[in-house]
């Protein structure tokens, strides 16, 4: 098998993190709610991690919880107030256009979509703007946007910018220098597993979006107000959160050659495929995905032969980004979408390569 869907979660597993989990199940105990300390010393190690890895100076503000759509669900709801204006792009995920349409239909927030880009993002900018939220990198296209120039805008007007890591962290540097709210996926190019992920707060208050037992202030009926507690009810993922230490360790150690690698082998890709396919993405400015399709071929009928007779498994479809869909023209017959990592080989590229190249020219 090649596995050319790392944009929907790393495959296969590297070695440090497949220790780490199996690691994990040995340890005893509950974090904050056992004499026990490992299973709490695991949890501070990886926030601290994390903390460096998107330099945040204070590691409390980093919350771990089930994943990148949790983040963008809890931070959407908790911070924006009745009456707020929120600007966001036709790049998004469904995960953050979905809890914005939710609350845009109860009447809670407007809502306007505009562009990824400065010029048109501050063009929308009303009196009661308060968040800016928006993917770093587009999961469609891998195309990379200047959240750090929208971010220095936004400070410049009192508006908070919230940024979608999902598909940039592990793959690219990642900094929350000039952001508000980074959310991120801890299993896709951070290499952990799938139920992990988390996000970064500077100073902003934000409400639970769930409560209960926190393992501190026992006696209080709200959550508490300290941070991280504040934000992480229940039991947390003791598993998931070993094997996202252990792929931010992996990739804080070699974002280097990752970044070097991927790039040789996203310019094979283009090089290979030039002529034979219509791109939607480019090689300028990406992170490691393809998007393409084939002249008179519905993008599922590619991705199925890719598959079955080839090996190789992609992703077809809309992706999950009606709204990037929409933009590109491709509603009716989706993109096939070839996403890399370091861990894949110039032969599987090669490969690839061949099986495109064959079903284009079989007409």
């Amino acid at each position: 098998m090649v596995y050319l869907d790392q944009a929907a979660t790393s495959f296969p597993k590297i070695d440090t993190v497949k220790q780490a989990v199996i690691e994990a199940m040995e340890v005893a105990g509950n974090a904050n709610r056992s004499a026990n300390m490992d299973a709490s010393r695991l949890i501070f190690q990886t926030r601290k991690n994390v903390a460096n890895f998107f330099q945040i100076p204070d590691f409390h503000r980093v919350i771990l919880n089930s994943g990148n759509t949790e983040s963008l669900n809890t931070c959407i709801k908790g911070i924006l107030k009745e009456k707020d204006h929120v600007i966001t792009t036709y790049a998004e995920h469904n995960s953050v256009l979905r809890p914005l349409y939710e609350l845009e239909k109860k009447g809670f927030i407007s809502l306007t979509i505009c562009s990824p880009y400065l010029e048109d993002i501050k063009n929308q900018f009303q009196l009661n703007t308060r968040m800016v939220v928006m993917t770093h990198s587009s999961n469609v296209t891998g195309e990379i946007f200047d959240v750090q120039e929208i971010g220095h805008y936004c400070k410049e007007h009192g508006v908070l910018l919230m940024v979608d890591a999902a598909q940039s962290a592990g793959h690219i540097p990642v900094s929350i220098e000039n952001i508000d709210i980074l959310c991120f996926s801890g299993h896709k190019g951070l290499l952990g597993i799938g139920g992990i992920g988390g996000f970064c707060v500077k100073d902003i208050e934000v409400k639970p979006l769930i409560s209960g037992g926190t393992g501190i202030d026992s006696f209080s009926q709200e959550m508490p107000h300290a941070y991280p507690e504040h934000l992480e009810a229940g039991t947390q993922n003791l598993v998931g959160i070993a094997a996202l230490n252990a792929g931010v360790q992996y990739v804080a150690s070699h974002q280097k050659e990752i970044i070097e690698k991927e790039r040789f082998l996203l310019e094979r890709l283009y090089s290979g495929l030039e002529g034979y396919v219509e791109f939607y993405s480019s090689l300028q400015n990406s992170t490691s995905i393809v998007a393409f399709n084939i002249p008179h071929k519905d993008s599922a009928y590619v991705s199925d032969v890719l598959n079955y007779k080839y090996g190789i498994i992609t992703r077809c479809g809309a992706h999950c980004a009606p709204l990037m869909h929409k933009h590109l023209k491709t509603e009716e017959k989706g993109i096939v979408r070839l996403s890399l990592s370091f861990q894949n080989s110039i032969e599987d590229i090669d490969l690839a390569i061949c099986a495109i190249r064959e079903i284009s020219n079989d007409y």
